[in-house]
């Protein structure tokens, strides 16, 4: 490893040791000229200094002065996304370079994702985020559902968003899995398991349903049977009890996976996943939970018939991924998603290129309207968004070979 790797080392694994790690303190940005090595490099160290929290990372963080020198005046719904994404990145990484300062990264954010079930204080629902706090802080009232945040009762002085919803659902699967497969020891491989059972085990007991704190079924968290459904909810819940099948060996959630598939035709039913038509209904977000869904499927499932429904799903995603413009953060991921579960070359001069010029997110200045005893101010701050996309494409594609280091 050079001089230049090791520093950066250093650098990353000073925040991830030091737990709740001063925030806003990195400016050095790549520019787009740049290698895309070293755009990835720098665009990791700005996420590991600026949007740490406690083994997550946040989507996107507000500065000074509507924010504070820590990482918590943020968003917070899509901070177990971001994590997923790094934790998956840093799997990859670690297969690749056998670092144990890379391993040790992966360990911190799988112990942040525990830190989500742990949060809620209920054994198997899990946070969208969490902060320290001993007050609510004003990005409660602004920026997610106000009556979703929680006092925790398991780690007091924390505060902790609900509302679980199926991206979540799907990253958890996602990651977890990765993380077994490339990352985990004996003692953190029977932890995801455990993890895995107790998510699973909850949302069966409520009839394949997302339940929040309350008892009811949260916004997006329809997986059940009974209940009229988006078709890319059925191929979610395939993959996570596929998943979860394969990492904790109890055959209740292979007699699940094949109920939905014998008794309801979830298998039919999630060959319909991808909005076609009319072309402006297609949402690039799906289409990242459906490439995750079908990555562990695809890779997991030996039943030939189910693969062949599965790769018709796969075939019909590609019909319009193959025609996708990079500038949404995930499409050069779905191409070589693609090229690895097919073995077809897809990755042509312009695709190629469109994966060398990878960007992960440049700042911005927004005004906040902060809610006071004295009615509301306007504040206007910077805000940093998020490189966790970026940083796992990089590093899928480096394991698979289909990027060059040298690039």
């Amino acid at each position: 490893m050079n001089k230049k790797n090791l520093l950066l080392y250093a650098f990353v694994l000073a925040f991830v040791l030091n737990g709740q790690a001063s925030a806003q303190k990195v400016n050095d940005f790549p520019a787009k000229t740049d290698p895309l090595h070293k755009r990835v490099a720098l665009f990791d160290k700005l996420m590991f200094g600026n949007h740490w929290n406690e083994g997550t990372l946040l989507q996107r963080v507000i500065f000074p002065p509507a924010g504070f020198k820590e990482p918590v005046i943020a968003w917070y719904s899509d901070c177990f996304d971001v994590t997923v994404e790094m934790l998956a990145a840093y799997c990859f990484k670690y297969a690749i370079t056998e670092n144990r300062d890379d391993l040790h990264i992966a360990n911190q954010l799988f112990e942040g994702l525990l830190k989500l079930e742990k949060v809620t204080g209920v054994p198997g629902l899990m946070a969208r985020g969490f902060y320290k706090t001993d007050k609510p802080l004003w990005h409660e009232q602004v920026l997610w559902y106000p009556m979703e945040w929680h006092w925790s009762t398991s780690m007091p002085g924390y505060r902790w968003l609900g509302d679980l919803s199926a991206d979540k659902f799907t990253s958890l699967f996602y990651g977890i899995g990765i993380y077994w497969e490339l990352c985990a020891d004996e003692e953190n491989k029977q932890r995801a398991a455990d993890l895995l059972d107790r998510f699973m085990s909850r949302c069966i007991y409520h009839n394949f349903k997302l339940v929040d704190l309350d008892g009811k079924m949260t916004l997006w968290g329809n997986f059940c049977p009974d209940l009229q459904h988006q078709e890319l909810n059925s191929l979610e819940m395939l993959m996570g009890l596929k998943v979860t099948h394969r990492i904790t060996g109890k055959e209740r959630f292979h007699a699940a996976y094949n109920m939905l598939i014998d008794r309801y035709h979830y298998d039919d039913r999630q060959l319909k996943s991808k909005v076609m038509w009319p072309p402006e209904w297609r949402n690039p977000y799906d289409d990242d939970h459906a490439a995750k869904s079908l990555y562990m499927l695809m890779r997991y499932e030996k039943d030939r018939s189910l693969l062949i429904k599965y790769r018709m799903n796969l075939n019909i995603h590609w019909h319009d991924w193959q025609n996708h413009d990079f500038s949404f953060p995930g499409d050069p991921w779905l191409i070589m998603l693609y090229q690895v579960l097919t073995g077809e070359n897809v990755l042509t001069e312009q695709k190629i290129d469109g994966i060398k010029n990878m960007w992960g997110f440049d700042r911005e200045t927004r005004e906040f309207k902060i809610p006071t005893e004295n009615g509301h101010k306007v504040v206007k701050s910077v805000v940093e968004g998020h490189a966790s996309t970026m940083i796992r494409n990089y590093w899928f594609g480096r394991y698979y070979g289909f990027i060059d280091p040298s690039w």
